[in-house]
């Protein structure tokens, strides 16, 4: 070539390969998910315009676009799940490239959000609020409410996107646990109730086991802001009506509308009711937990009151033996049928466990007696133990703070 001219066309060409006039590169088919806005999915995909793209999960399409630039934004694509929230989209061209994206989306467990006021007035009612947190609705909740010593009472909800308004009436003092739920997480909140006029008010009454215990009662919870009365009848039974007949007389106390009752009553029964004879046999057990029942419904009224009915403790001897079982079981099925009102404290394990009977027994450190001497009644030491086992049980069942 040397001392010859190129010819023009071969000089062209090879200028515009220096000047760097090759053909431009398409962009990188790729795809990018995020989570940025609560409850939703959002794609941004990277493409050659004018190629139709196919977005999809698994086997479900979920759209189709044709980008007109190199980056285009699918808002909400997809939803946030609760059942699988690691989640792959994946892109294909119309020219056969694919291009997949991995996501992983919040958990559910905080999804359900339950809005309660912190305290209420006794006696009305109370207004709840669920929220869905994603904004999403359709949520499947469950709420339950827990009167203070319970059971409680559940419902099934269903959540929607603006959330959903429940409510409940708090019919006694104490503290109402509301718990709102779904398979995946759970909410709970505790709605104190107070009465108007301030402290709660409780009666403590039976025959003469409630002596003792009554004046702890009211010695450690009047400082407390409790109202204690009490109401002691001697040597009377539900079994001996000619004395004192305690199913009139539950109603004419319930009258005075206390928050709680403390029952110990049973250690004078023993006779028989009706073609009942006593006393550890089917038919006069049925009757003394009939005649309890309905003293039980009197003491709750409706819900109202919260009632702890005291078992025997062993005796040590004599018919007694036979009357303090049978007693113990009428009051044990009685409270069965009345839960929502009624709990049973249970002396026997406190004091005789096993139904051995023990003079005494360890208190706060050391062996002390418990019992009177006539092997029934508690003396001092033994009603102080027992006024503690109401008193925590008042606290554990949100009664007491």
């Amino acid at each position: 070539m040397s001392g010859r001219l190129l010819p023009a066309a071969l000089l062209v060409a090879l200028f515009s390969a220096l000047a760097g006039d090759a053909p431009a590169q398409e962009p990188p088919f790729a795809l990018s998910a995020e989570t940025r806005e609560r409850g939703y999915i959002d794609l941004r995909l990277r493409s050659a315009p004018g190629v139709q793209v196919t977005i999809t999960e698994g086997t479900q399409q979920l759209a189709q676009v044709t980008p007109t630039e190199s980056s285009t934004s699918l808002r909400r694509v997809a939803t946030w799940l609760c059942n699988r929230r690691a989640r792959t989209f994946t892109a294909t061209g119309a020219d056969g490239q694919t291009t997949s994206a991995d996501v992983r989306t919040p958990s559910c467990a905080r999804r359900l959000a339950l809005g309660a006021p912190r305290s209420a007035r006794s006696g009305r009612s109370v207004r709840l609020r669920l929220v869905d947190r994603w904004r999403l609705g359709g949520l499947a909740a469950r709420l339950c409410v827990e009167p203070p010593g319970g059971p409680a009472r559940c419902r099934r909800e269903r959540v929607g996107r603006r959330g959903e308004a429940a409510r409940f009436r708090a019919l006694r003092p104490g503290g109402w646990r509301v718990v709102a739920s779904t398979k995946y997480g759970r909410a709970e909140r505790v709605v104190r109730a107070r009465k108007p006029g301030g402290g709660l008010s409780l009666l403590a009454t039976g025959d003469s086991m409630i002596q003792i215990i009554d004046g702890y009662l009211k010695a450690r919870l009047e400082p407390r802001g409790v109202r204690v009365r009490s109401d002691a009848h001697i040597s009377t039974g539900i079994s001996k009506p000619s004395l004192l007949d305690w199913q009139a007389q539950a109603r004419r106390q319930a009258a005075s509308k206390p928050d709680v009752v403390v029952m110990f009553l049973g250690a004078n029964d023993g006779f028989p009711m009706g073609d009942a004879a006593c006393c550890n046999n089917e038919a006069w057990i049925a009757e003394y937990a009939r005649r309890a029942g309905r003293m039980m419904a009197s003491y709750g009224r409706g819900g109202r009151t919260r009632v702890y009915w005291l078992l025997l403790p062993t005796p040590r001897g004599g018919f007694f033996r036979e009357t303090f079982p049978a007693v113990n079981a009428g009051i044990r099925r009685a409270a069965r049928r009345a839960r929502r009102d009624v709990r049973v404290i249970d002396l026997v394990e406190v004091f005789t466990p096993g139904g051995r009977y023990r003079d005494s027994m360890p208190v706060g450190g050391r062996v002390r007696r418990v019992r009177q001497g006539d092997g029934v009644h508690l003396n001092t030491t033994g009603a102080s133990v027992a006024a503690n086992v109401i008193i925590r049980t008042l606290r554990r069942e949100r009664i007491l703070r």
